[in-house]
Parts: structure tokens; C-alpha cells; sequence
């Protein structure tokens, strides 16, 4: 819930996203940063000075603000799910495809016109995946929907028909 308060407020700031990447860029590179900005034995001074010293400019307050209310461990959802509002408001929507081979530019253009008529998008947002595990095709997740068109999802379907009868 917090991190959605704060997705809230990094909209109002407008913060640009190339910022917010760097942010989490540092938060994730730096693992004792994070743990001494949740620190309660830290005084709010210090993190202030700590903050003002390492991060950009423009998340400087926000930063400052959620390592007070010991938010720190939010900070990176709340930028997911600010940067998904932000696509969500521009009519893009997100799409996880795991591949067995990569697919190529004319597959990739089909499958983002059936995601775009299907879910009323303006354009998709790729999150892509190698698994040979797969053997072969793909699995398409949107909206928490899965299209299984992979070699491994039709044997296993096969093999639950086989052992039902």
C-alpha cells in the first residue's frame, strides 16, 4: 500500500524516468547504502547528507521523505508502479514473452497487434525471456493471462489428456 502512496506522490513530482532508473540503479549496486538509509539508528540528519551526496537531484526530497517514514524498501516498487501507471495513462501495456529462440521482427509485430486488439492498447512494452527449457515457440503473459504456445505446454497438455482418460 505504501508503495502505491508513493507512486502517487513520484507522479505528482514528475519526475523523469531516466532519474528514477538511476535511483534504482544505486539503491540495488549498493546493498549497505539501502540497509544505513533503513536504519533507525542513523539520524535523519545523516541520511539527508547521505542522500544529498548520492542521488539525483530531483529525488532528493522524495528520498529523504520515505528513509523518515522508513520506506526505503518501497522506493523501487513504488517506481515500477509508477513507470506501469505512466504506460497504462499513455495506452501501452506490458507484456512477459519467454522463448525457447527469439523471435523475429514480423512474429514480434503480429503478436503486438493481437495484444493491442485484444486489450485496447495503443502499443506494448516488452519483457523478454530466453528458456530452451520450452523446446520450442513461446509463452505470451498479459494482464495475468498466459498464452502458452511452447513445445514443453503442449506435451504436459497432451500428457494430462492421456492420463484423465
Amino acid at each position: 500500500m505504501t508503495a502505491v502512496r508513493y507512486a502517487a506522490v513520484l507522479d505528482e513530482l514528475a519526475v523523469p524516468q531516466e532519474e528514477l532508473d538511476r535511483t534504482v540503479q544505486i539503491l540495488d549496486s549498493c546493498p549497505e547504502l539501502k540497509g544505513m538509509l533503513e536504519s533507525p539508528v542513523i539520524s535523519k540528519a545523516q541520511r539527508g547528507r547521505v542522500i544529498d551526496r548520492v542521488f539525483p537531484e530531483c529525488v532528493r526530497n522524495f528520498l529523504k521523505a520515505a528513509a523518515d517514514r522508513g520506506g526505503i524498501g518501497e522506493v523501487a516498487e513504488s517506481i515500477d508502479i509508477y513507470r506501469e501507471q505512466r504506460l497504462k495513462k499513455a495506452g501501452i501495456i506490458t507484456a512477459g514473452l519467454i522463448y525457447a529462440e527469439p523471435p523475429d521482427a514480423e512474429r514480434l509485430k503480429k503478436m503486438e497487434q493481437f495484444i493491442c486488439r485484444q486489450y485496447g492498447a495503443s502499443g506494448v512494452r516488452w519483457e523478454m525471456e530466453e528458456n530452451t527449457s520450452l523446446i520450442g515457440g513461446f509463452t505470451l503473459r498479459v494482464n495475468g493471462r498466459e498464452y502458452d504456445y511452447s513445445v514443453l505446454g503442449r506435451l504436459k497438455g497432451l500428457e494430462q489428456k492421456l492420463t484423465w482418460r
